[in-house]
């Protein structure tokens, strides 16, 4: 068999994605291949012990760095991402969970103390964000809603395989009411990001990843803010809490929308890059 050392192996695999990729991307791929097909951990990178991959390693590698270099995303290659600490099923019919998105989990958990709260989970995807805080808060009950009943699936089995108090149910909410009462908080992260923005968007998101999920029109890119804070003011209860993720230029739009819906102590969050990413207001 043919001799092979971790450390040509991941330059080699490194410079087959660079150009397409980029270094940074690419270094943080070759990593995961060596990984997932060599079983070639960082460590044994480092110690550079020869090993000898067989044929189906070899044809497996091949492929994987070609479907890479095609820009499809690591994440529905392997059928998973991970998020908060647990690991997720996803595939083309959910957005890839953003790390940036696991602070919010840490902001709504160290809002208040928490007492057997009812949530809800509005463009739940992959369920995420509704497994992660059932599993998060205690004694909490959580539903998850989503227009794609694809999308529901995934949550639901997502929640069954990691053990999350969560259930999910159908809803499109630009044409319904919320069907849930008496909720302590609802969270959303709609889709907000604008047509005229899809220029700046890489090929790996936009080629791949559900556009259902991700794109407002240009002329209301704040549709689902809106009727979400008008529809939630039926379903919070009094003292209830509404969270978002926004899309970081309509920080100050959405602060103004709170008050304008009638909601109080409107909040923005910044993530890790400091970019205004969350935000949140109190139903008086």
């Amino acid at each position: 068999m043919e001799e092979y050392f971790p450390r040509n192996t991941f330059q080699d695999t490194v410079a087959l994605l660079n150009p397409e990729l980029g270094l940074q991307e690419g270094q943080a791929l070759s990593y995961i291949v060596l990984d997932k097909i060599f079983r070639i951990s960082k460590t044994d990178i480092i110690v550079n012990r020869q090993f000898f991959p067989d044929s189906l390693q070899k044809k497996k590698y091949n492929l994987l760095v070609k479907r890479l270099l095609d820009n499809e995303p690591i994440q529905y290659i392997f059928k998973e991402a991970e998020f908060y600490g647990y690991r997720f099923y996803v595939d083309k019919n959910v957005l890839i969970p953003r790390q940036e998105t696991e602070l919010l989990i840490q902001i709504i958990s160290n809002f208040r103390k928490w007492e057997k709260p009812k949530m809800a989970d509005i463009g739940t995807g992959s369920g995420c964000i509704a497994c992660s805080l059932a599993l998060t808060i205690n004694d909490s009950q959580l539903v998850g809603y989503d227009v794609s009943h694809e999308a529901l699936k995934i949550a639901q089995y997502n929640a069954a395989r990691l053990g999350a108090n969560a259930v999910f149910s159908p809803l499109d909410i630009l044409k319904h009411e919320i069907p849930h009462k008496e909720l302590d908080l609802i969270v959303s992260n709609p889709p907000y990001v604008m047509d005229q923005e899809k220029q700046l968007m890489k090929k790996n998101v936009l080629e791949f990843e559900p556009s259902l999920a991700l794109f407002v029109p240009d002329n209301d890119p704040l549709i689902f803010y809106k009727t979400i804070m008008q529809k939630a003011k039926d379903a919070l209860k009094k003292g209830g809490v509404l969270f978002f993720e926004i899309n970081e230029q309509f920080g100050k739009q959405t602060l103004l929308l709170f008050q304008h819906y009638g909601y109080s102590e409107p909040k923005i969050y910044k993530d890790l890059n400091d970019k205004q990413r969350f935000a949140s207001a109190i139903l008086e």
